[in-house]
Order: C-alpha cells, then sequence, then structure tokens
C-alpha cells in the first residue's frame, strides 16, 4: 500500500512537471516566434532578445530544479522525521514489552529494508528521469517551433 502511494506521489510529480515545463517552453517559443514575425529585428538586436530569452528560460530552468531538489528534501526529510518518531515512541515502552517491540521492529525494518527501500529507489530514480526527460522534450520541442516558423 506504502509503495503504491510512493508511485501514486511520483506520477503526480512527474505529471505536473511535465505540464507545466511544456506550457512555459510552448509559451515561450509561441512569444519569441510572434516577437520575431512581428519586428523582424536586426540580427544584433534580435542575438540579444535571443540571449534574454536563453536567460530567462536558464533562470526557469534553475527555478524548476531548485524546486524538485527541495521537495526531494522535504519528502526524505519527512520519511527520516517519521523513522525518528518511530524509534523515539518505541523506546518509551519498558520491560518485556520493550523486548517485543525491539524484535518487531527488527523484522519490520528487515522487511522495510528489503520491500519498500529499493522500490523506493527505483520509483525516485524513474521520477527524477522522466522529469528531465520530459524537460528535455519540452525544451527541444519549443526550439524546433522556433526554428520552424523565424523564415
Amino acid at each position: 500500500m506504502l509503495i503504491f502511494l510512493l508511485r501514486l506521489v511520483f506520477l503526480a510529480i512527474t505529471t505536473l512537471s511535465n505540464v507545466i515545463t511544456r506550457l512555459l517552453f510552448t509559451a515561450v517559443a509561441n512569444l519569441l516566434v510572434l516577437l520575431i514575425h512581428g519586428f523582424k529585428v536586426p540580427g544584433e538586436a534580435l542575438l540579444g532578445a535571443l540571449e534574454q530569452v536563453a536567460e530567462a528560460l536558464r533562470g526557469c530552468l534553475e527555478y524548476v530544479l531548485e524546486l524538485l531538489i527541495e521537495i526531494l528534501t522535504t519528502f526524505i526529510s519527512s520519511v527520516f522525521d517519521a523513522l525518528v518518531n518511530a524509534v523515539t515512541e518505541s523506546a518509551a515502552v519498558t520491560g518485556s514489552a520493550v523486548v517485543g517491540l525491539v524484535e518487531t521492529t527488527k523484522t519490520s525494518l528487515e522487511g522495510l529494508l528489503t520491500d519498500i527501500v529499493p522500490e523506493l529507489i527505483n520509483g525516485l530514480a524513474e521520477m527524477v528521469s522522466t522529469v528531465v526527460s520530459d524537460l528535455w522534450s519540452n525544451c527541444m520541442d519549443a526550439v524546433g517551433y522556433v526554428t520552424e516558423n523565424i523564415s
């Protein structure tokens, strides 16, 4: 059940990032083509405008990547906080209950390490790969649109 929820979260993040980058790159490409057709500026001014657009895209890309890193950091921090809370609460139990709890925790952690952690790492790697792939694809689509519609 936990793996399903994690995969659902990864899918939501991947889809959201794809939609945002697709909209961003498509809007910038359309705006750039409109500007080029509308003004037909000399080559030097066009180069300056393209450099400014490149800087804007670079800034947006940095923002999206920083946001993604922050989301991943928050997620990992939440997982570790949950583990710390579980360990702290289990330490409060005394006597024979502690022994039983330690055995149960050991068994569940072994199961967690063998079942959930590899799935989590695979899902996380797949999500990051998909986000980067979608970002690159959307960027190349926007550049292709601009190059096709300049003349």
